[in-house]
This record gives structure tokens, sequence and C-alpha cells, in this order.
């Protein structure tokens, strides 16, 4: 991909974000961070994790029109400030922790806050690949100050962006909490934890309520939860008498290379 220009972007290392120090903040000049957990963000801006103080943010190919070799994928940022009459620029680097994308299967566009907007982009290009049939790449972002911007909270400045060709993960907590609530696990029904996902689990689903992305979960499910269960598991025991000896396995996750199963509670 073609050398990247204009963008403040530090050489991959294995620091971590710098802690916050409050005597820094000027908001004159404004300050930016990722999207946090709050109702009005999540609503347009799903993927902040409270657990580790991360924004998730993540792409299929299989979202894409068929034949696309590139995608670009566009991680938000807010400014915490006023809007500006013009563009401006926000540093960021690449942390070798979590990173497991090489130099050549993405690039970095551009990262900025456009003019009159509190809400800005880091936009990643990135390639696909056979090995993303079965594997997802990731980048951890770090976010910095800038000339323009300098950084917010210290809580809200880390970001995790994936992709793949694969079935596309759960965005929000309460589709997570779907998942739970179908597929047996240690996690408890209804929990909102990532541990135990996995492409079968979610491919079951898919096969039985066409859930490619996952419903929020709320009262049509959690109320009627043993119904929808019963349905499900209705499905799987006519799957499997039609495909006798086959089963489904995790392949990944708390539960890799156990069978998957549909919760009973």
């Amino acid at each position: 991909m073609k050398k990247l220009i204009c963008i403040l972007l530090a050489a991959a290392t294995t620091a971590g974000c710098e802690k916050d120090d409050p005597t820094r903040y000027d908001m004159s000049q404004g300050r930016v961070c990722f999207p946090g957990a709050a109702p009005n963000e999540t609503a347009e801006y799903p993927g902040y994790s409270n657990s580790d103080s991360t924004f998730y943010a993540s792409m299929t190919f299989k979202q894409q029109p068929e034949g696309v070799a590139e995608a670009v994928i566009e991680v938000p940022v807010k400014l915490i400030g006023g809007a500006s009459g013009s563009d401006r620029k926000i540093g960021v680097r690449i942390l070798e922790e979590g990173t497991t994308a090489q130099p050549g299967q993405y690039e970095i566009l551009g990262a900025e806050v456009p003019a009159g907007k509190t809400y800005g982009a880091i936009r990643i290009e990135v390639a696909k690949s056979a090995e993303l049939d079965t594997q997802q790449r990731e980048l951890t972002l770090c976010l910095t100050d800038s000339p323009d911007l300098r950084v917010g909270p210290d809580l809200y400045l880390k970001a995790n962006v994936s992709w793949h060709n694969m079935l596309p993960r759960p965005a929000t907590t309460k589709q997570w909490s779907t998942y739970n609530a179908f597929i047996e696990s240690e996690a408890s029904s209804g929990s909102s934890s990532t541990e135990a996902y996995s492409q079968a689990g979610h491919q079951l689903l898919l096969d039985i309520f066409g859930w490619e992305v996952f419903p929020d979960w709320g009262p049509d499910y959690s109320y009627y939860i043993d119904a929808w269960r019963a349905r499900a598991q209705a499905w799987y025991d006519e799957w499997k008498a039609a495909n006798p000896g086959q089963k489904r396995i995790h392949e990944s996750g708390s539960m890799k290379g156990r069978e998957v199963t549909i919760r009973t509670k």
C-alpha cells in the first residue's frame, strides 16, 4: 500500500497509552477520545467495553459487495469541546500488544475531526485474503497528543480494530446477551461476556433464526426464553437426525473443542 503521509503515527511500540494527567487539559483547543458507553453514544457508535476500557471496531468482508478486495474501516473518535472551523489532525500510534496485522495488510489513510464536526474518524484500509476465512487480523490503537488536539481521559484512548471474512461478532452488550442466552457455556444466561463466543455457535443461531447480526436482547426473548430455546432445540434435533455422526464444535473461545449445545437454563 502507498506510503502514509500527513498523519501523526508513532512507530509500533510495546508501551501502552500514557496515564491521565488532569493538569494538562486545555479546553481552548479541545480534546479527543474514543466514544464511551453512554446510551446516547452507543446508539450511534457502539463498541466501547467498560471491562477493559477499549473501543472495539470490527469489519467482515461477508458484508461487503462480492469481489471487493479492499475495504475501509472507520473508527469513530469524539471531540471534547467545541467544533472548529478547520479540519484537525488526530495523533495515533499502533501498540504491539494485541496487534496481529503486519505492515502491508493495512494502511491508515487519515485521522481527523472535520471542520464543524464534533466526531471524526481514523480511516484504515484493509485487504481481503484467504486467511481471513478462519482467522481475524487485529490492530491495537492508542490516541496521542497532536499539534491540533490533545487527548482526553485515559479510559477512552485505546481501540481494538479487527477484520475477517467470517460472521460479524456482536457489537453491543445486548447482542452479546442474546448469544449467551441461547448457546451453552460457563457464562450465565443473558450475560454480556464475550469469552464464550465462537463462529460455530453463531452459525447455529444463523441456521436456526437467520441471525447474521444478532438482535438486541429484550422482552421478545427474555419474557419467552423457554419457548425460544425449545424452538432452537427442535431445529437442532432435526439437523442431528438428518446428519448422523456430525457435530458442531466450538473452534474458539472458552468452549473451544466442545460441542455446541443450546442452553436449557
